[in-house]
């Protein structure tokens, strides 16, 4: 199977958001984290090694950074399960409805 790349960027409501691989050793000894979302300047930066390497960890490392920015763009802190759970599922579809480019990524990594 051909490899597809993560794309640069994908589009959440009104908002694009930049999907930015960073070198392993800056997330990891750095910033101690392997992937971080940032809301003022709309970007997820996200370990390279991670992304590079693929599967279901490239997957649920991308997966955990687009829930942050929904939950920033929806405003879900110190909302209700159900409020947290409807806006979840709205962008997520909406993110794959919108993003083909990111699907074919996703879908790619389902391995």
């Amino acid at each position: 199977m051909k490899k597809i790349n993560l794309p640069e960027f994908i589009r959440l409501s009104h908002y694009r958001i930049t999907l930015i691989p960073i070198s392993s050793q800056i997330s990891e000894e750095c910033a101690e984290q392997q992937g971080s979302f940032h809301s003022r300047s709309m970007r997820i930066y996200l370990d390279e090694d991670i992304i590079e390497n693929g599967g279901s960890i490239a997957l649920d490392l991308v997966t955990h950074e687009i829930l942050h920015s929904i939950a920033y763009i929806r405003q879900l802190d110190g909302k209700g399960e159900e409020e947290v759970v409807n806006g979840m599922s709205t962008h997520i579809i909406e993110i794959f409805k919108n993003n083909p480019d990111f699907a074919r990524w996703f879908y790619n990594n389902l391995n």
